[in-house]
């Protein structure tokens, strides 16, 4: 007799995407934690939008655009960190959209779509090279000045951590990493920013044998939240604040991978 998973719309979703024999398998191990009937919690991870040329870190205006009018097709609503922090209930289906580094001209072309779309996001500052350039991207792009920051309609754009230097977490001692959060959460006070106590980490990077360390000293330092990459969706109610997923979202890939990573994240 077939399971009770296996008879279920989902798993025949699922059927699309993984192979026959390791089926059954996968989904007990793999989907178990975000299969649809879960309440579950998807973050996108943009970093660039440009006009018309895409690339691995790049979404055009015009894929950005298609993507936002399919979440809310799809029934999803869109919330910030901020959000993920409060006692009131989480929409049905909420996603959060998040932009690293504060790329300006992306930012510029990102704001009149979602505004049209209803929609909001969360952009992680790296403050040390706020109004300079991105030194760590080969194009070198230049990143929001304070005062632009500023000047962003707080009913679009929440603000938040992503370090002062840009540095990968899991090369650092834990002073290093104390020291370099300290600058990104006096940088807003010293600008006058608000912003949420949710932290992105640098490339994604931390130092994973020390995950408990970490958490106690963003803890210590009134950082609720942190986020890596890992492509997978998160249950709710959340396991571990400081170890929240993120799905990539890569201007290099087809509207169908857009989609199966946001429904059921990485397979594998």
């Amino acid at each position: 007799m077939r399971s009770a998973i296996a008879s279920t719309p989902c798993f025949a979703f699922a059927a699309r995407f993984l192979p026959a024999a390791n089926l059954t398998n996968a989904w007990t191990s793999r989907f178990a934690g975000v299969a649809f009937w879960r309440p579950g919690l998807r973050v996108l991870c943009y970093h660039m939008i440009g006009p018309a040329q895409s690339g691995r870190y790049t979404v055009t205006a015009g894929q950005f655009d298609s993507q936002l009018a399919y979440l809310a097709r799809s029934g999803f609503r869109f919330i910030t960190a901020r959000d993920l922090l409060s006692s009131a209930a989480l929409p049905e289906r909420p996603i959060l959209l998040t932009f690293d580094d504060g790329y300006a001209d992306s930012l510029e072309c990102a704001l009149p779509i979602l505004r049209r779309h209803h929609a909001k996001a969360t952009v992680f500052v790296v403050s040390g090279y706020a109004g300079d350039r991105a030194r760590w991207n080969d194009d070198r792009p230049r990143l929001m000045a304070p005062d632009r920051l500023r000047e962003l309609d707080p009913e679009l754009i929440e603000l938040a951590l992503h370090s002062h230097s840009h540095r990968a977490f899991a090369t650092l001692s834990m002073n290093e990493i104390e020291g370099d959060v300290r600058k990104n959460i006096e940088f807003f006070g010293a600008h006058g920013l608000r912003f949420t106590p949710a932290l992105a980490y640098p490339y994604g990077s931390r130092p994973k044998r020390a995950m408990g360390e970490l958490g106690r000293l963003l803890g210590r330092l009134g950082i609720s939240l942190a986020f890596r990459v890992g492509n997978r969706v998160n249950r709710l109610p959340l396991g571990n604040p400081y170890e929240i997923q993120r799905v990539d979202v890569n201007g290099e890939a087809t509207d169908l991978t857009f989609r199966r990573k946001l429904w059921i994240g990485r397979v594998i």
